[in-house]
């Protein structure tokens, strides 16, 4: 199932070190107009109560989403994952639940979400804990999740992310079915990011060939690489570790006999 959010701005965070206030709830956006070819969605979205876990802890006041079903298993989702709970986790995920998270190339298959969240939960360590800074709501069973990560409640700077959520129902129970991740990038060109499109869109249209070869396969690129390395480099350079180990055990072997001969001969000595 497919579903297309209206495009809405958000306000970027500040990364100094200092922990995130109190915001207050956003009323609730319904679209004015209808443009040819979209339709008409309505979006529900809030803010973050606080710093310690957002709209995830019911025990705190502040802001929160309408409850709904899917509010409501976004809000246990985050949950789970803040106080590491894997088995109350793995009960919101549909079993062919699957990642498509930008840090890696290709969408993680069912089996591999699961070590996925794992991994996460592990990294994280007691302190760190996921804040909520926005949820819209969109027509059908899709959410869109603003977040960032804080440690003891002071925000980590490059830890902000969106996430998209697609659900379905399995009996009466609603369950996440895909989860689309994109990630802060570390690095901050700038300026230079229209100038490198620029570049990139010109090359595309010069080489228009090896640019749609280059789109639809992406790891492509790299096989020629690969099979130079494997035919021309590999069993030349193989070979050469192997006699270069060899070579420093025979010189390793010879200094340690070196020693022990000026040892005994300086015992002797003495």
């Amino acid at each position: 199932m497919k579903s297309t959010l209206p495009s809405m701005s958000f306000q970027s965070p500040c990364f100094k070190i200092q922990p995130a206030t109190q915001q207050s709830l956003w009323p609730p956006r319904r679209q004015s107009t209808r443009k040819p070819g979209l339709p008409l969605k309505l979006i529900r979205a809030a803010l973050g109560p606080d710093a310690n876990g957002g709209l995830l802890n019911a025990d705190r006041r502040g802001a929160t989403l309408p409850s709904s079903p899917l509010s409501d298993v976004v809000q246990e989702f985050y949950s789970s994952l803040n106080e590491r709970n894997s088995k109350r986790l793995d009960k919101l995920m549909a079993p062919d639940c699957i990642i498509e998270d930008t840090a890696y190339y290709k969408p993680l298959d069912a089996k591999c979400t699961h070590i996925y969240f794992k991994r996460l939960m592990e990294s994280m360590g007691e302190k760190v804990k996921f804040a909520i800074d926005e949820v819209c709501q969109g027509a059908g069973r899709t959410a869109a999740v603003m977040w960032h990560l804080e440690w003891n409640g002071y925000i980590i700077p490059f830890s902000r992310g969106c996430s998209f959520y697609i659900c379905s129902v399995n009996g009466a129970v609603l369950l996440i079915r895909k989860i689309h991740i994109f990630n802060e990038s570390p690095l901050k060109p700038g300026k230079w990011a229209l100038e490198i499109l620029n570049i990139v869109t010109n090359l595309f249209n010069v080489f228009p060939k090896p640019a749609e070869g280059f789109l639809k396969d992406p790891e492509a690129v790299a096989q020629p690489f690969i099979n130079l390395y494997k035919f021309y480099v590999e069993p030349f350079i193989i070979p050469f570790l192997a006699y270069y180990t060899h070579f420093w055990t025979y010189v390793g072997r010879g200094l340690s006999m070196v020693l022990h001969i000026l040892y005994n001969l300086y015992k002797r000595l003495m």
